[in-house]
């Protein structure tokens, strides 16, 4: 009986994987195939002939006037890069407030912070728009990187600071004690003890920001300015879509993200279940 639960459970976990990782299979098989495969009934699964064209032509913006991808890549890199930083330094900032400062109002402005994430995006675009047109933010990059910190800091900072609740108050006092500063106890003691809550909370903040279309399509008009998902989405137009350029873009944007959480999984795991067990 035990054997029979234990191989079920085996079956149920190899048809979830199949499930989730389905999709990007599916995207890595039509991005090789030939267009005649794309459109052909019925369907075939796998690419007849391998067709390399569409990965080609990402990566040599010369063979299509209206493609390039390297620049919306580098674009994409950049912003994520940055409001990563800018809201982990704020949210670090805020949660390690929230968790060690006893002052009138904290848990009204925590509740007020987590209350920030039950609004839809689209609601913050109309006042973040007239916000960045008023300080001439608009069409650039550090207007988005604005944009996407509106939506990252608040969660970011509520994570941070039931990590920094899960690290025992007397290890500020003792390095207090010894004669560090508030600030270099923060710095050097709490922030590597937080680690694995930083590292999620990074990746949370980078994807984020590198998968988001809605501000970037609203905030950049300029070409050279667009980010990987505007530049992406632009592949399907009102009557023809390019299903090679689609995939294959697709399979390279992914790619990035599918590395790091490979590298960082070790963070990921402890960070998920810090101060799980008090």
């Amino acid at each position: 009986m035990k054997k029979l639960r234990r191989a079920w459970i085996y079956v149920c976990a190899v048809l979830i994987s199949l499930f989730a990782v389905g999709p990007f299979l599916w995207m890595i098989a039509t991005s090789l195939k030939p267009p005649g495969d794309i459109y052909s009934m019925p369907l075939n699964y796998l690419p007849s002939a391998i067709n390399t064209g569409g990965y080609k032509a990402m990566l040599n913006p010369s063979a299509d006037d209206n493609l390039n991808f390297v620049k919306w890549f580098y674009n994409t890199t950049v912003v994520s890069l940055l409001t990563t930083l800018f809201s982990i330094i704020i949210s670090a900032l805020g949660g390690y407030s929230m968790s060690r400062f006893r002052y009138r109002g904290r848990m009204a402005i925590g509740y007020l912070i987590l209350i920030t994430q039950m609004l839809p995006g689209s609601l913050l675009i109309i006042p973040l728009y007239i916000i960045m047109k008023e300080y001439q933010l608009l069409n650039s990059h550090i207007g988005l990187v604005i944009a996407y910190s509106t939506v990252a800091i608040p969660f970011c900072t509520w994570m941070l600071k039931g990590y920094f609740d899960s690290v025992s108050y007397s290890i500020d006092e003792a390095a207090m004690v010894d004669g560090a500063s508030r600030l270099v106890t923060f710095i050097r003691i709490i922030l590597p003890l937080t680690l694995p809550g930083l590292v999620v909370t990074a990746i949370f903040s980078f994807l984020t920001s590198w998968n988001e279309f809605l501000f970037a399509q609203t905030f950049l008009s300029d070409y050279g300015k667009w980010t990987l998902s505007v530049g992406i989405a632009s592949f399907q137009g009102q009557y023809v879509v390019n299903w090679d350029y689609l995939m294959a873009g697709s399979v390279m944007t992914t790619l990035p993200i599918v590395v790091a959480f490979w590298a960082l999984q070790k963070y990921l795991v402890s960070g998920m279940t810090a101060g799980a067990v008090k």
